[in-house]
């Protein structure tokens, strides 16, 4: 008899409730896998081996999947980094409400629940996304060649900045000087008119660029990389978006232990360690440390 086909739809159905479902029943048979989910053996050894190439963003073998199955029983090994609860990055985010689109799009017939299912989770990505925020991985937009003509011709542009830290768009005269990648995140340096001083800015946070009829005289020599800021921390929670926003891995970090965190801008790293709610305690330098409490001590107040 021939056996059913099996559409990609329905793989991944059952690849994601397979993960959760395994570190519920951590030692269960491959046979009694295979019944509960009602496919044979080859078909769920496929599918633990699909499940090998997935994980966490890094895709090294620290963050992939680690499964053991060769005994005919089946087990999770890294189950408790697994277990957390993690943010989505702004790619993972545009990718998963592409394909809800694509889902809305290409389903024959979807129900008014499923179609009204898809709608709210769609909404609710893309409320998260904001206008900001771009997927590309080396950005080639227009801004990055009018910034490069800039720094070909030395000549100044004026730009429109969306700032996280300020949460609010800027307009500013700049005189770009080069690009450095961090990360995986495109910046350059520039000589900032309005400010007067270097400064380092995000690719994928340029809102426009445009000519400027700017005459300031600018230092000759290129400045150097904005310094980053240096903050000795003690780790009381190991919160997951604490972790991602500052680029740390779980398995550096124990709870009481200390850690360093890094940044380019005072105003970021105070907000994101309060916004940890605990996770990560500032202890040295003093003035920073001083800064949060005086923050949390003004945030407070408005409650009151």
């Amino acid at each position: 008899m021939a056996k059913s086909v099996i559409t990609p739809l329905e793989q991944t159905a059952r690849l994601l409730d397979l993960v959760p479902f395994l570190l519920a029943h951590q030692g269960i048979s491959l046979i009694n896998l295979a019944k509960h989910f009602n496919v044979d053996s080859d078909v769920m050894i496929d599918d633990l081996n699909t499940l090998w190439m997935c994980g966490l963003p890094g895709y090294t073998p620290l963050e992939l999947i680690d499964l053991a199955f060769d005994s005919g029983f089946v087990t999770i090994r890294n189950a408790a980094p697994l277990a957390y609860v993690r943010t989505l990055s702004s790619s993972e985010i545009v990718a998963l409400a592409l394909g809800l689109d694509l889902l809305r799009e290409n389903s024959e017939s979807p129900g008014v629940g499923q179609r009204d299912r898809i709608d709210a989770l769609s909404k609710k990505l893309r409320d998260q996304i904001g206008v900001h925020i771009s997927i590309a991985a080396s950005p080639t937009t227009a801004h990055r060649s009018a910034i490069m003509r800039s720094i070909s011709q030395r000549v100044p542009v004026e730009m429109i900045y969306y700032s996280t830290n300020s949460d609010q768009e800027s307009k500013r005269i700049i005189t770009p000087y080069d690009f450095f990648r961090e990360k995986d995140v495109e910046y350059f340096q520039a000589h900032c008119h309005t400010a007067k001083g270097m400064r380092t800015f995000r690719l994928d946070r340029v809102v426009a660029v445009s000519p400027s009829k700017s005459l300031d005289l600018i230092p000759n020599a290129q400045g150097k990389k904005s310094e980053r800021i240096r903050v000795s921390a003690t780790v009381r929670t190991l919160d997951r978006a604490s972790v991602e926003a500052f680029g740390l891995a779980f398995s550096d970090l124990r709870v009481g232990g200390s850690v360093t965190l890094e940044a380019f801008s005072p105003e970021w790293l105070i907000r994101s360690i309060m916004a940890g709610a605990g996770s990560f305690v500032a202890e040295e330098p003093q003035e920073i440390a001083r800064s949060i409490i005086e923050s949390v001590d003004a945030t407070m107040a408005l409650y009151e």
